[in-house]
């Protein structure tokens, strides 16, 4: 705690977090499941409290440390009748540190989503805005923005074995309070052709375009792929795309090739036992408008012991490449591990324990940092 701030603060810190702990363990008749109609209107109330180490909040060479509290209490609105199904989900987080209270914030956030799964054309249209205050490892610093997305995601079966998937995306961010950092807009679109192989296995071919807009530069990726989904190998599930992409900067009139690759992939190796792993390279724009290539991958496993109880770990890497003639040489490498637990009291309470460790390995001293992340979460839905 900070040994500066009033002992009346102090005192009103214990109370909230009490009061907090106290809801979730609340009977189901004061956060009570709401059904209007059966199952096709739902309302649903969930509340969640994070409680937390971060080593290194800032994500940079010599970063302070420091326990933070989160809270969360959400609203969702499940609405399943006629031909198009309404999800909708209001949240409101507050993060509150021990010592650098300056971080102390309130990050609300609303999504919502259509969706039509009837019919020749099916699909979904996702509109969301959020608030997050997090650390930037691309620039050292914690970073709080807003972000306004939206999707439309279509599938239109052209035959028996053909068909077309269209993948429309549209993101805005807006840093707050920092005019070192560069507002951000992008548009992509990205269209598939499906061959149906087998009954367990799709074949695929795309293009996607995407164009990413700052208040300092402006740049065009075209990027040409194929791939398979759905049953890989036996027991082996999941998405692989391998493809070439180039990506052209106004700015500098500069040109940037690379493969590109996306996988995520699923073994069940036995009923208790599952592993998941997943790589990807692609380019992608930092808050102060650098371009980069990112190579990333991770694996993970998960056991269940129990209906309640189940462990997790993982490990992941990767290499970040920061690219432009006008931008210091930079060239990070990364290493991560997790490790959880999660234990399930009822239907209605869920306890995770996990702890997160990072390390960042970069050509800029500044960027050269470790991280450790120890959290404790009690969340609850009914």
């Amino acid at each position: 705690m900070n040994s500066d701030a009033p002992v009346g603060a102090n005192a009103n810190h214990y109370l909230l977090r009490f009061a907090l702990l106290c809801a979730l363990f609340t009977p189901r008749a004061a956060l009570a499941l709401l059904n209007i109609d059966g199952t096709r209107n739902q309302v649903f109330v969930f509340g969640e409290v994070n409680l937390g180490y971060d080593s290194n909040i800032t994500a940079q060479h010599g970063g302070q440390g420091d326990f933070s509290t989160t809270a969360s209490i959400g609203l969702e609105l499940k609405r399943r009748a006629g031909i198009i199904a309404v999800s909708t989900r209001v949240v409101l987080d507050y993060v509150r540190y021990a010592k650098i209270t300056g971080q102390n914030t309130w990050n609300p956030s609303v999504y919502v989503e259509f969706s039509k799964s009837t019919g020749r054309t099916t699909g979904t249209l996702t509109l969301d805005a959020y608030r997050t205050s997090q650390a930037d490892s691309a620039v050292n610093i914690r970073t709080n923005s807003w972000s306004y997305p939206l999707g439309l995601n279509l599938k239109y079966p052209v035959s028996g074995q053909f068909y077309f998937t269209s993948n429309t995306g549209y993101l805005s961010q807006r840093y707050i309070n920092n005019t070192a950092l560069s507002n951000f807009h992008d548009v992509s679109e990205g269209v598939d052709m499906f061959y149906v192989y087998s009954s367990k296995l799709d074949l695929f071919g795309g293009y996607r375009y995407r164009l990413s807009l700052t208040d300092r530069s402006r740049t065009v990726d075209h990027n040409f792929s194929f791939g398979a989904t759905g049953g890989i190998l036996p027991k082996l599930n999941g998405t692989v795309r391998l493809g070439y992409q180039f990506r052209n900067q106004s700015a500098t009139q500069e040109q940037f090739n690379q493969l590109s690759a996306s996988l995520s992939l699923s073994w069940n190796a036995t009923r208790k036992l599952t592993f998941s792993s997943q790589v990807s390279r692609d380019f992608s724009t930092t808050a102060t408008a650098v371009s980069v290539d990112t190579l990333s991958g991770t694996v993970g496993g998960n056991y269940v012991f129990t209906r309640r109880f189940q462990v997790n770990a993982g490990i992941g890497g990767g290499q970040n490449t920061f690219l432009g003639k006008l931008n210091l040489p930079r060239q990070d490498e990364f290493f991560s591990c997790n490790l959880g637990a999660s234990y399930s009291y009822n239907e209605h309470l869920r306890i995770n324990l996990t702890y997160a460790f990072l390390h960042n390995r970069s050509t800029l001293t500044s960027s050269n940092f470790e991280r450790n992340n120890y959290t404790l979460d009690f969340a609850s839905r009914f």
